[in-house]
This record gives structure tokens, sequence and C-alpha cells, in this order.
């Protein structure tokens, strides 16, 4: 099995990079769970891998597809499509990373190598990791609740708290042991994986979160470039050093621009593709919610309102940084307008303006180079479940 320290000591072996640690506990429970797996892993841990994908992924959530033919009613239909979307998201999520992990490897790679070149101060990772942090506990401590709440329900009521389709009668009445079995199989599934989930979020996001602190460093560079008179004569040295630092600027500029769309390239398709599916799990945990009584139903009403509150951090975290990272690149231009450029020669005030005018392109981080991910997708995104929620209601 490849260590995961080997992995880091090969990728991550320069002490400037302390920050770069963040990712270590992701990975590890990815590990942990079978769904980390490099390419130069060997033959036992990816047996091991494909083996938990499968029975804790893929066919539990078929069991759960398949659970949709054994309801009548709209509640019934509703309770089985939320927990499906949300599993068959995570399945895709996890090929998406299994397919993709030697790519994201060169990608954090790529990440070490900019922040080398370019010197990025720490405080600048450390400002936007600590918010982070914050948004990823918040999105964890609903599912968490979620999760434990499904559990206890499970046991205390003795019924599967989640729909899946066996080929018995799961019931405690019919059988003890039957019961326990699926029990401990759907607990084991419900309150591993979806920490896992959480996990594949933060490695998607974090790239981003580094590119926009790249990004605010860059344009703290470029405002900061001034150019110092002398009394009675030109500073050449100055002059000198402000251009050479001019091209650094332009080439840092450069390298997030790669790194943005090699993280487009790995992540954007499947944070689209679940935005759509968040719409019509929105609009389903509404509608349920809208069927249960608070103070008879509590246990249940606490289950639909934190994974409720789970989806909403899911989509709304990423579309965030989404809008960060383009507003953060929108500044550029303004940083460099702030700079001594006009007391510069001429060559290099036109270079100043071609990147200035380069700069008015927005970046935009998307998928399938159409979909742009931000606050405004995601306004979008509640207003297409409120809409599927309205029909839902006026069927029922």
């Amino acid at each position: 099995m490849t260590n995961i320290h080997q992995i880091f000591q090969k990728y991550f072996n320069n002490s400037h990079l302390e920050a770069l640690e963040i990712f270590k506990v992701p990975i590890l429970y990815l590990k942990l769970l079978g769904i980390w797996v490099p390419s130069d892993s060997s033959k036992f841990y990816k047996f091991y891998a494909y083996f938990m994908q499968t029975f804790f992924l893929y066919i539990f959530t078929l069991l759960m597809g398949a659970a949709v033919f054994e309801k009548s009613t709209l509640n019934e239909i509703a309770e089985v499509m939320t927990f499906f979307f949300t599993f068959f998201v995570k399945v895709l999520k996890c090929i998406n990373l299994v397919i993709n992990v030697d790519k994201f490897l060169l990608l954090l790679a790529d990440i070490k190598k900019a922040i080398i070149y370019c010197g990025l101060p720490k405080i600048y990772i450390d400002k936007h990791l600590s918010f982070g942090k914050k948004l990823f506990l918040a999105f964890w401590l609903p599912t968490f609740v979620t999760v434990g709440t499904g559990t206890v329900l499970c046991f205390v009521n003795g019924k599967l708290s989640y729909p899946i389709w066996l080929p018995y009668d799961p019931s405690k009445e019919n059988s003890v042991f039957l019961f326990y079995l699926s029990a401990f199989y759907q607990s084991f599934e419900t309150l591993l994986y979806p920490t896992a989930n959480v996990m594949m979020d933060t490695v998607s996001l974090l790239p981003i979160v580094y590119l926009v602190a790249m990004l605010e460093h860059l344009c703290d560079k470029l405002e900061n470039l001034k150019r110092q008179k002398m009394i009675g004569r030109i500073n050449k040295n100055t002059k000198t050093d402000n251009q050479n630092e001019f091209l650094n600027c332009v080439i840092y500029q450069r390298t997030i621009l790669k790194l943005t769309n090699q993280t487009e390239k790995i992540f954007s398709k499947i944070i689209a593709i679940q935005g759509f599916f968040m719409s019509i799990i929105l609009c389903t945990v509404a509608f349920i919610l809208t069927l249960l009584s608070f103070p008879n139903d509590f246990g249940v009403f606490v289950k639909f309102f934190t994974y409720s509150m789970s989806m909403l951090l899911q989509i709304v975290i990423p579309c965030y940084y989404g809008t960060l990272l383009t507003l953060t690149h929108d500044k550029i231009s303004l940083s460099l307008f702030h700079s001594d450029w006009i007391f510069e020669e001429v060559k290099h005030q036109r270079n100043v303006k071609i990147l200035i005018e380069y700069s008015k392109k927005t970046l935009k981080f998307k998928a399938f180079k159409i979909f742009e991910i931000d606050l405004e997708t995601f306004m979008r995104i509640l207003n297409s479940a409120y809409s599927l929620f309205a029909v839902f209601k006026r069927i029922n």
C-alpha cells in the first residue's frame, strides 16, 4: 500500500509549505475508505479500495434506487429520491476522484511550485484557510447531526432510517438478526461515507482557496510597484527593479490562470452536476418537511431539516469560492492603476496598459466551458428548487 506520508514527502517536502498539510487529513480519510487510489498503489490496496467502493457505495446506491418501485405515495417517492440522488452524486464524485487522483497530485505539485516561485506569504493562505475551515465545519456539523439522528431513530424505532430495497423483510418484528444485520450495514455506510463526501468537497475546493490567496497576493504586489524618485536624477536601479517585478507579476498571473484551468478540468463538471441534482434534492426535502408534524415527528423533522442545511452548504460553498475567485481577479486592473506606472518609461507604460486590458476579461470558474459556478448560479438553483416544490405541492 502506498504510504500517505510518502505521497506528501514527494510533493510537499518544503518547510515553506506547512499550509499544504491541510490536505493530509482529508486524503488520509478518503484512503481509509478506499476512495483515494493513486496509480502507484499496491494491488492489495486497490482490491481493498474497489471492494469498499462497490459494497458500500455502488451496491448501496443501487438498492436505494430500487426502493422507489416499492413506494406508492408521493411522500414516499420524494423521500427515496432525496437520498438516492444524494448517494448518486456521491458515487459520481468518487468515480471522478478515482479517475483524476494522479492529475490532482500534479495540480498540488504545481501549486507548490507557484508558491515557491512567487514567494506567497503564509499570512495570505492562513487568512482564507481560517474562514474556509469554518465553512466546512458548518457543512460537516448538520451532516453529522443528520446521519446521527437517522442512526439513533433506526435502533429506537426498530426500522431502517433510509429507504433501500432488500430481498427480505428487514423489520425487527420479522427477524431480529436480519434487522440488526441490515441496520449495521446501513449505519456503517451512512455514518462514514457522508463524512467522506465532505472530504471530497474539501480536496476539490482547497485548490480554489489557494488560487484566491495567490490572486490577492498578486494584487498587492502590483499595487506596491512604486517608483521612488531621487532628487535631480532618475533612479535607474529602481526602474529596473520595477520592470523585473512587473514581469514576475505577469508570469504570476499566467501561472494562476493555468492552475485555475487545471482545477476546472478536474472538478468543475462534477460540481455542476451536483448543482443540478441539488435543485431536486432541496425540492423534495422541502416537500417532506411540509408534510411533517413538528411535535409528533420531532426526530424525523430534525433529520430532514439538518439534511436540507447540509445540502444548501454543499452547493453554496463552491459557488461562494467561484464568486470570490472572480472578484479577486477583477481587482488586478485596479491594483495596476494605483501603482506608479505613469512615471515609468513609455515601453513600460504600454506593457502595463496591455495587462490592464487583458485583466479586464473576467475570470470565471466554469463547468463544460458554459456553466459558471458562482453565487448567481446558486440563486438559479434555489429558484429551480422552488419551482419544482410548487409542482410537487400541486400534484399532492
